[in-house]
Formats: structure tokens, C-alpha cells, sequence
């Protein structure tokens, strides 16, 4: 019994320090990696950040991400990068996750940005970049996802054939 003890513990911690790293499953957590996948596949990027101080982002990631037609129009037509903002968090869980580099830190999460293979910037009716802010259900994800999408073949999918 005492074995059987040792080893369901040994298990559950095992899982806890491997996805320690992998917040989204399925989810890219290296820009670098993310951006040559994306240009060998000629696909544009979904870039979610978060941060551990971030009341919706778990909601995000247990709620909407999974979400099955969500989860499989964004595997098909994205490169998926999630990256950990660390805005306003002095945790030292933030120091374990796969950091954002300056240019992507918000101050607002989640969030997520449209872009193409080598950061290409998709703009959304007029404005400078695609991000998009806050928590919104898997339904007007996807919407958003589209949307990005059709803004990259028309700005950028020729240069990537």
C-alpha cells in the first residue's frame, strides 16, 4: 500500500513539473521555434500572453482554448506561441515559465496577437496591430481568428507560397 502511495505521488508530481513549462497544451512557449514552424508551414501566428497574476487567463486556458472546434480551426491555421507576460507578479512561478520578450509585454491580460510568420503586424480596421484584449468566449475567439486569418492571405499569403 505504501508503494502504491509512493508511486501515485511520484506520478502527480512528475505531471505538475513538466507542465510547469507547458501552460496551454499543444502551445508553442519559444518565439524563435514558433516563427520558423510558422514560415515552413505558411501560417500566421496566435500569440496568447498571460500572466500569473491574471484572474481570466486560467479561464482562458480551462474554458475557452479547449474548446473543440476552437482548439481545431486554431491547430490548423495557426502557429499557436503562448509567453508569460509577468506583469504585475512578483511570483516566483513567473520565473519558471517561458518569458515575453520587451516588445511583446502588455499590461493587460489575456491577450491575444495576429501576426504573421516573422511578425508581420495584421492590422484590424484601422488600427495599428491585431491584439486582442481580455476574456471573450470560443465562439468570438474564433471570429477573431478568422478574421485574422483572411487579413493574412490578403497582406501576406503570396509571400509565403
Amino acid at each position: 500500500m505504501k508503494k502504491l502511495f509512493v508511486f501515485i505521488i511520484f506520478i502527480i508530481c512528475t505531471n505538475f513539473l513538466f507542465a510547469a513549462n507547458d501552460i496551454v497544451d499543444g502551445w508553442e512557449t519559444d518565439i524563435e521555434s514558433a516563427e520558423r514552424n510558422a514560415v515552413l508551414q505558411k501560417k500566421p501566428i496566435i500569440l496568447f500572453l498571460h500572466s500569473v497574476s491574471c484572474f481570466y487567463c486560467p479561464k482562458v486556458i480551462e474554458e475557452v482554448l479547449p474548446t473543440p472546434k476552437l482548439a481545431k480551426f486554431l491547430e490548423k491555421n495557426f502557429i499557436r506561441l503562448e509567453l508569460d507576460t509577468g506583469t504585475g507578479s512578483d511570483s516566483i512561478e513567473s520565473e519558471v515559465t517561458d518569458q515575453a520578450p520587451p516588445r511583446f509585454i502588455v499590461s493587460i491580460t489575456p491577450a491575444f496577437i495576429f501576426m504573421g510568420p516573422k511578425e508581420e503586424k495584421l492590422a484590424r480596421n484601422g488600427k495599428k496591430h491585431m491584439i486582442v484584449y481580455g476574456f471573450w468566449n470560443a465562439q468570438d475567439m474564433e471570429k477573431w481568428a478568422k478574421l485574422a486569418l483572411k487579413r493574412f492571405k490578403t497582406l501576406y499569403g503570396d509571400k509565403y507560397r
